[in-house]
């Protein structure tokens, strides 16, 4: 009997969304095609939109846009078009529900939009094909794709770390590697983009955590070897006496017509050399400088708070490129590098006594957006 009433309700529910979508269509096709009530129309797609299929939202956030700006409510259009873009993905159905003339004049509103909205579609770390390390300069690139032209500023915390601009396309961020990679820990940055009277904004967490190498337990010293004796006694041999220290011998002779004139000898006692240098206590067996320029002010953003993209993107461009890398002809050519939210990186380190050693750096990347503010 509760499975019946479970199908009984799972079926009226879905013919009251299957209802609602119906509805919401088809009064937006009349009300789109001949002009009739849009805030109306906006009233009744807003009260269903929660009960919507994911896949009918981003339709239906344009639509909810559009009408906001035939009724002059420019915060509401402004919060759908946000929708639409950063929820939706700006994936629309073309808007096969309404008629020529209806599809013609959303998907005009819509370029218009896409022409000028500064849509982030992706921000990412970057791996090397076979997993190899790309920190260009002790760098470590953050790839930010946007849709339009925008100006930007980049945060950690309240302070302001990087600005420049945008182009659409593929851009690079710099982290300074060494900073990120000393400890375990989570950083939390803002970027914020604006393009005419939009600013948007996306928070960034990076959660890094690092595991350092351990040092190599030293072998325990042998015990001693025992002659038979000893054994017997069950005591050990004394050890045995230090070697004697080495005896150099020089001699200097003068001969003269097969005579000789001259001869002189001397001895030297030749001493075992102690430097006394004491092992190193580098907790992490790294080189002082590892793999990082500390005095070159890209490379270590904190030297300068003013930040030029175009450096960045002279280091990283040309592989952002391989992204998109195809063969003229054939089968497309695998990318040298392609965008990853979680990366590990392994780097294969020595000791101070030349003990082969690795440290892993995890770094996982969560992107979320923020409101939204008008200048």
């Amino acid at each position: 009997m509760g499975f019946k009433k479970f199908v009984i309700a799972a079926v009226l529910t879905a013919s009251v969304v299957s209802g609602a979508s119906a509805q919401w269509r088809e009064t937006a096709a009349r009300t789109v095609s001949e002009g009739g009530d849009f805030q109306a129309l906006a009233e009744l797609i807003e009260s269903d939109y929660l009960g919507l299929p994911e896949s009918e939202r981003p339709d239906a956030a344009a639509l909810l846009a559009f009408c906001a700006q035939k009724t002059g409510n420019a915060g509401a259009e402004i919060r759908w078009m946000i929708e639409f873009f950063e929820t939706g993905r700006a994936l629309d159905s073309g808007f096969v529900f309404l008629d020529f003339n209806g599809q013609a004049k959303v998907a005009s509103y819509l370029n218009e939009w896409r022409a000028k909205y500064p849509w982030i579609r992706e921000i990412a770390l970057i791996k090397g094909a076979g997993d190899e390390i790309i920190i260009p300069e002790g760098t470590l690139p953050l790839a930010v794709e946007i849709s339009v032209p925008a100006f930007f500023k980049f945060f950690e915390g309240d302070k302001v770390i990087k600005a420049g601009a945008f182009q659409p396309g593929f851009n690079v961020l710099g982290l300074d590697a060494n900073a990120l990679f000393r400890e375990s820990r989570r950083r939390t940055y803002f970027l914020e983009v604006k393009s005419g009277p939009l600013i948007l904004k996306k928070e960034i967490t990076l959660d890094v955590t690092v595991s350092w190498p351990v040092a190599p337990k030293p072998k325990p010293p042998e015990a001693p070897k025992v002659g038979k004796l000893a054994r017997a006694l069950g005591t050990p041999d004394p050890p045995p006496p230090p070697l004697p220290p080495k005896v150099r011998e020089y001699r200097l002779a003068l001969y003269v017509g097969g005579d000789l004139l001259l001869s002189s000898q001397k001895r030297e006692t030749v001493k075992p050399l102690e430097l006394g240098v004491k092992p190193s206590k580098n907790p992490v067996f790294l080189k002082p400088d590892w793999n990082i320029k500390r005095n070159d002010p890209w490379a270590n953003p904190g030297l300068n708070n003013q930040f030029s993209i175009l450096d960045a993107i002279g280091l990283v461009g040309g592989l952002l490129k391989d992204l998109f890398l195809k063969k003229k002809t054939g089968d497309p050519e695998p990318p040298r590098i392609r965008t990853v939210q979680d990366l590990s990186l392994d780097f294969k380190l020595r000791n101070a006594e030349g003990h082969p050693l690795e440290m892993r750096v995890d770094m996982k990347l969560d992107t979320r957006a923020r409101p939204v503010a008008r200048s």
